[in-house]
Parts: C-alpha cells; structure tokens; sequence
C-alpha cells in the first residue's frame, strides 16, 4: 500500500476539504529527459489534429458550467513559442501574464461559466532528476548557446536587436510554471477565482474532481486520455468563442486502440507521469525554426510498434507486457511497470481533504479504470459480457466487481513517500514552499544555475555559504518535526551542479528550531491587513525570552509573529533576543520612509541582505557578462569613462530590483545579461527569506501556538486572506527597468561628454525621446503589441516608471546613509561616498 504511517502530523485534527470551497460547485541505456518543463504525451497533440481527431464546438453550450483548468497546460495555449522567447533573458513572470487571464474571464464571466485553476504540486519519484555533476539540461545548455550566439561579437559587433532570431525558448517546452505559482495564487485571490495546488499530477486531481461532480469538464492536455474522463477541452479560442475538445472513445476507435494499449503507447514514447521516452525509439530529427514539427513522430512510431506487435501476436488488442519482456533490458522494464502504477495510484486530494490515491478514489466512486493486471476484466457486476474499449464484446469469465483495489506495497518507492494531510493541505492553499516538501520526500535538494547561465564566482559564494546551508537547515527541521520519526532521521543531500560532492543537511537540531524562535510574538492593533512599514517599524530593540501564553488572532498578528521568528533565523534578531544592527537600519528606513509601498519595501529588505552577504561589489560590473548592447546606447561614437561607468552599473542594478510596468506579449527590447546576473543574487535570497518565512507560519499554525487558525478559519476565504498577507511572496521583478536605467543614463551621460554646452532640460528631453522612439518605439504600432492589440508601452508610462526607479535609487542613498551611521562594516564610509558621489551624479540627468 502507499505507506509511510510515518508521514503523519504531530496533530492530527486536518481542515475539512469541503470548506476549502470545493463543495459550492454546480454540477539501450536509458536516459531520463529533464522534467524541470513537465510535457503531456509526446508529439501525440499534433498527431490528433493531423487524424482531424480534434472537435469543435462553440463555448456558449458550456453557459453555467464550471470549469477545471490545468494551469500548466491552459498557459502552454497562451504562451506558443513565438511568444516571450526572451522571457528568459529578463528573468521574472510574463509581464501579460495577468492581462492575458482577466480578457480570458471576461469571456467566462459572458457565459456564467465558473473556472477552478489546478496547478500542477510536487513530482513523484519517477519524474525526479538524477542530475550528474557539471551537468546542464537540454534547457540550461539550450540558455547558454542562445547567450552566446547573441553576444557574439563578430556577428553582432553593436551587440543583438530586437531583429534577432535568437530565442531562449526550445521549440517543444512550455513556460515553466513553477516560478510562476505564488504569482498565479495571489492574482487568483486578488480577483476572487477559486485555484488548488494539486498534491501531484493536475491532470488526475482534474479526472477526480469531474468524477465527484465538483466541476463539469475539464480544460487539460493530453495527460487526461490517461485518465478515466471521457472526454475533455483541448484548446479555447475566446476571440470566436469556441473551443477544441476530444472523445477518448473516438480516439481510440480511429486508431485501433484498446485503453491499455494507449497506455502502454504513452508511457513508451514519454508523458508528464513517465517522461523517459524508451531507447528503442531512435531519435528525432532536431526541430527548427522551419520545421517545428518534424514530419517523423515518436507517437507513429510507438503506433508501428503496437500495430506489429498485434499483428506478431495475432491479437491486435495485446498489451506490449511481452514486447517490453522480449527487450531482455531490466531497466525498460522497470520504466514501464513504474509508469503503469504512476498512472493507476497517482495521489489526489478528495473532497474530505484527505490525499488518496487514484484507484482507490475511482472505486469508491464507482468509476472503471483501466484494467492492469492480467486477471482484472471489464465485465459488468452483474455477470453479463460488456463491451470493450473498442466497442466489441468480451467472451471472458464473468466476475464481481470489486470496490477495493490492491496496493503494492513499495508504490512510495515509484510516487513518493508519503506526506499528512494536513501538509497537503496546506500546499493546496500555496503556504507550502514546494521545493521543501519534494526534497523531503525524495532526500535530495539540486541547486541549479541561474538564467544567465555561465559560472559566476559571486554566485557560487553565495550559493554556497554556510549561512543559506544554516537556513536550510532550519527549514527543514521546522517541518520534519511536524512528521513522524523516520523523517527527522531521514538524510537529506545538498547538491550543486558544478560540485562532485554533495552535502549532507543537518536537519536534526537540540533544541529545534520551534523551541527556540516560540518565544517571540507580535499582538498588533487587530488590523486584518498585514503592513510592512508598520511591522519594521514598531520593532523593538530587545524581546522578552519567556514564552507568552496569549492568543493572536488576527491575520496581520499571525504574519507578523511569523516574520519577527523568521528574522531571528535570518540573523536580523540575534541569539539574545536583540537587534540586531540589519534591523535596526531597517526600523530607522521604515520609520523616515513612511510613505514608501510595501513592495518597495520588502525589496529594500533583500537587497540589504544581499549586501550583508558581501559577495556582490554592487557598483563594480562583472566583465564575464555582457551589458545591454551598444545598439541602444550609441551616441556620436561617444565613449564613457571608467568611473561614470561605476555610477552606471551601481544606478542600474538597484533600478532593477524594481518593477518596470510594461506588458507586451512578446517582449522585443533590450536585454543584459549582467542585470540578469544580479537579478539570479536577489533571487536567491528571496527565495531562501519566502521559504523559510512559510515554513515558520506552517509550523507555528500547525502547532497552533498563540493561534487557532485550523480551528477558526472554518472558510477558505480566510485561508486566501492568510496566504495574500505574506510579504515577499512573489517571484522577483524582471530586469527592464535596470535595463532602461543603463540606457538613460550611458545615453545622457554621452550628451553631455560629446555636448558640454547643451542644458539638463534638453539633455532630459533627448533621452526620455530616444527611449520613447528608439528603444521602446511607442509610435510603431507593431512593436511589443499587448493583448489589446495596441503597443504596450505609452510615454505617460515610461515617463512614470523611469522617474519611480530613480525615486527608488534616491531612497536607496538613504537605506545607505542610514546603514552607515548604524553599521560601517556594512556600507563603509569609502563605499557610501561612491554611492553619494553616483547620487550626485545621476541628478545631474534627471
């Protein structure tokens, strides 16, 4: 069975599912592709659409109707390739990410039809990498080739532009979802849609969900022929209001196929659930640019090896057991047994907010899976001969239907091993970091490179520092002290993609890390709404050691008590109870800052974690990665000195960390590698301060200390309310308003060196014009086009935005300021007069 009674909760009281809001709904060797972009069955979608295997009908027949979207997929329809190719180069969400969902529900919204987003939760064991040392994927070796191919200074001696063919992007994945998530939840809650984490595959949580009426179909990929659906949405066109959709019994009676054998035939040429395709099939011609498609799929080949194999047999509806059998290769045999017990126990969440698996919920519903084991027919309960997958009757011996399913007793070995609900739950709602749980489950934490590829000494120091080895540490023991004794002995291993060892966590601490962070709490005014200006600026110097008794019950408590024990982890408050000087610069920012939003000013935060790591010279540029091309910055073949060039890459980083309000749906401007460098640092610190953040809130509600969340919140409004408070929950900004910073200030900078009588005004003037028609061309009504149709850019906006980065920039002289009087060994007085003289400097453009 799925075992593992060890992964059970120190509490055992779990939130009911049906007030999660569920209930209100109507009606050779083998080698393991990379899975860091999940796939639906291979080349098999295009292979529908050629057969004409692929329906149509209008959305207004789905008036009323409730909707389980795959996140994954229903993106992957947004998102085609020729759309955000550089995505990667300038790190961050889609930019019309947001305006693509609102015009897409404005459609829903015409139609009463009420959507569910399931976004795809952790991997299984199956689909877990076994990353090599030095080793890169086919994404992160396909990054590195397209940045040198556009930084190559022999076929771009002004650097790339916007007319380059280059893309980030290869030709058959998808955006990859993951860093998107905590985006997606809280746009999801901003605008009232209902969403779930799925605890694994989306595609069996969606099947589980239609099955149990929760929703009325489904809008997924081709995973759900897998499934026990039917039938389900493929594609929606909300410009001509219909939609795609395909009949599993269609597909199989067209292709001559049995359900089993449509499994068989995804798990040989590769799914989301088994992602290995098998070594008999011989390669595929690489895609290209005029040739996307190859003429030559791996679904027609997996067909000829049904089809041969039946005709062999002369039983045209044989499984390929004894195909894979006559292989003589253990390790394809393996693939394909481990494949057919992923697809039949895939975990899914029921309405009880218990995790089961698949099979398992599919009986008590009273749903038919696909038959496995040779001994299981698809006879009727009452003894008569039912028809097939294929429409012919069975001759075979009658037998009860049985509504137990047997379970082997290694399948955590093949899904994972388990969790409690209660973690599930919570992952359902988006407090769980995902990446925590997967390394708990599989034993292994891979740290993989940045977006701008290459090795970076500074990254690699940051990565590895002992301080983010203690913060894991401390993540990881929050929540294995949750569950049972197995997993607070269990070894976890640290690997880097350019190291040969690994390093071996120690998740087991005396006293752990609750007993030592229970004592700090925050009673604030009761206020429902989480402020962080507030919450920095009503620290306290010293905080009592005993622990208090007393309840917090509002939201903005909760957060903040969880934000004052994660700054105790993070070094802000020390071992003594005290600030520590990071805090008390912050206090003092906060406090002269009053005005300043809560988004600039979780960005302030990290930043200044960033310089207290001192891996970063923030005004020094690394010369082993290109900046913004010469192409955009070209004046009268004017040079800048060294020392402006200082002020430039100071200025410009700092703009950077904040948000440039541009959303073309396939962004053509500049790009820099170097802005994207720094950018993967901020990154990284953010994602270690959320990580650890979440796992301070789980376990504090979990142990419900000061709290009775898992008592009082009875609604799942509450919960999202919860999960909207969290600071520094979203994926880091893009790079662009870095970018544009460079530009502004290189080109001013170049007027005034080739110009020295020309006046600030119009040296002002002439920059914020070659930004306007130069570099983001507003007037050309083809270029960076929004949702809309129109261009994504006006200059009001671009006006705007570059006077709020250098606003952002000024208020960082005073973070500065302010840290020096607090902390020279922070900012030292020599590097605060280069930031005073670069401020003194940049007023002299703006």
């Amino acid at each position: 069975m799925w075992k593992i009674g060890i992964g059970s909760c120190t509490h055992r009281t779990y939130p009911n599912f049906t007030n999660f809001g569920l209930t209100i709904f109507p009606k050779p060797s083998v080698t393991a592709t990379s899975n860091d972009h999940k796939m639906p069955v291979q080349s098999l979608e295009s292979y529908l659409f050629e057969r004409k295997l692929v329906n149509t009908s209008t959305i207004e027949i789905l008036q009323n109707a409730t909707i389980g979207i795959d996140v994954e997929h229903y993106l992957s329809r947004i998102y085609t390739f020729k759309k955000e190719q550089f995505l990667a180069g300038t790190g961050g969400i889609p930019s019309s990410l947001r305006d693509y969902i609102a015009s897409d529900l404005q459609v829903f919204t015409e139609f009463n039809i009420r959507p569910i987003f399931i976004i795809s939760g952790l991997n299984i064991q199956l689909q877990a990498n076994q990353y090599r040392p030095n080793e890169l994927t086919p994404q992160e070796r396909h990054l590195e080739s397209s940045w040198i191919k556009l930084t190559n200074k022999q076929m771009n001696p002004y650097g790339y532009s916007s007319s380059s063919n280059e893309s980030f992007r290869l030709f058959t994945d998808p955006l990859p979802v993951r860093p998107m998530i905590n985006d997606l939840i809280k746009y999801f809650i901003d605008i009232g849609i209902d969403y779930m984490v799925a605890p694994y595959d989306p595609s069996f949580q969606l099947s589980y969900l239609y099955h149990s009426g929760m929703i009325d179909s489904i809008y997924g990929s081709t995973d759900l022929l897998m499934t026990n659906v039917d039938r389900f949405i493929l594609g929606m066109e909300f410009q001509s209001k219909d939609f795609r959709y395909v009949d599993k019994t269609k597909v199989l009676s067209e292709l001559n196929l049995t359900e089993r054998q449509l499994l068989d035939l995804s798990i040989m040429v590769g799914c989301n659930v088994q992602p290995t395709t098998f070594p008999t099939l011989p390669p595929l011609p690489k895609p290209t640019p005029l040739q996307p498609y190859p003429q030559l799929s791996y679904v027609k080949l997996g067909l000829d090896i049904v089809y041969q194999f039946g005709s062999y047999t002369g039983d045209s509806e044989a499984n390929l057991l004894e195909y894979v059998a006559g292989l003589g290769d253990p390790k394809i045999m393996e693939l394909y047994m481990k494949g057919h017990a992923a697809l039949r126990f895939m975990p899914v969440m029921n309405k009880d907010g218990q995790v089961s698996l698949y099979a398992s919920e599919m009986a008590k519903l009273g749903a038919d899976i696909v038959p496995i084991d040779a001994e299981e027919t698809d006879e009727s309960d009452d003894g008569s001969a039912n028809k097939n997958s294929k429409g012919k009757k069975s001759t075979k011996k009658p037998k009860e239907k049985e509504t137990t399913v047997k379970i082997p007793n290694d399948i955590h070995d093949i899904i994972s091993q388990r969790l409690p609900p209660e973690l599930y739950y919570y992952q359902s709602i988006g407090l769980m970091p995902l990446g925590i749980l997967e390394s708990i489950t599989q034993g292994v934490l891979n740290i993989r490179p940045g977006l701008e590829s290459g090795l970076s000494d500074s990254y690699k120091r940051l990565i590895t520092s002992p301080s983010f080895t203690q913060s894991l540490d401390a993540q990881f023991n929050l929540i294995t002290q949750l569950l049972a004794r197995y997993y607070q002995v269990k070894k976890i291993q640290l690997k880097y993609w350019f190291k040969e060892d690994s390093i071996e966590l120690n998740n087991r601490m005396n006293p752990t890390v609750n007993r030592q962070i229970n004592h700090l709490l925050v009673q604030d005014d009761g206020s429902e709404s989480f402020s962080l200006n507030r919450f920095l600026s009503s620290l306290s110097d010293r905080y009592e050691t005993q622990r208090k008794t007393e309840e917090i019950k509002s939201v903005s408590s909760i957060v903040s008590t969880a934000l004052l024990r994660n700054f105790y982890l993070a070094g802000i408050v020390n071992k003594q109870n005290e600030l520590t000087a990071t805090g008390k610069i912050l206090r003092e920012f906060a406090t002269r800052e009053k005005d300043i939003s809560d988004e600039d000013l979780q960005n302030f935060v990290v930043l200044l974690l960033l310089i207290r790591t001192k891996v970063v010279n923030l005004n020094q540029s690394n010369r082993d990665f290109t900046s913004v091309p010469k192409y955009y910055k070209e004046f009268e073949n004017t040079s800048i000195s060294a020392e402006d060039q200082k002020h430039i890459t100071l200025v410009s980083r700092i703009m950077s960390v904040k948000k440039f309000h541009i959303s073309p749906i396939n962004y053509q401007g500049p790009i820099s590698r170097s802005l994207l460098n720094f950018r993967s640092h901020i990154k990284f610190i953010a994602s270690d301060f959320i990580n650890s953040l979440q796992c301070v809130m789980v376990d504090m509600i979990a142990r419900q200390e000061n709290n009775s969340c898992r008592i009082n919140f009875s609604d799942r409004s509450q919960w999202c309310r919860l999960v909207d408070s969290i600071p520094f929950f979203r994926d880091c900004n893009n790079t662009l308003l870095g970018i544009v910073g460079e530009i502004y200030l290189e080109y001013a900078a170049k007027q005034k060196i080739a110009h020295p009588e020309v006046s600030k005004s119009d040296i002002i003037e002439a920059t914020h014009s070659h930004l306007r028609n130069d570099v983001f061309q507003i007037n050309n009504s083809s270029f960076n086009i929004n949702v809309h149709g129109i261009n994504s850019i006006t200059s009001e906006q671009l006006s705007a935005d570059v006077a709020s980065g250098f606003q952002f920039w000024r208020r960082f002289v005073t973070l500065a300021i302010i840290a020096n009087e607090n902390d020279k060994d922070l900012i030292s007085d020599e590097f605060l007069a280069e930031i005073k003289a670069t401020g003194t400097w940049v007023d002299g453009f703006t």
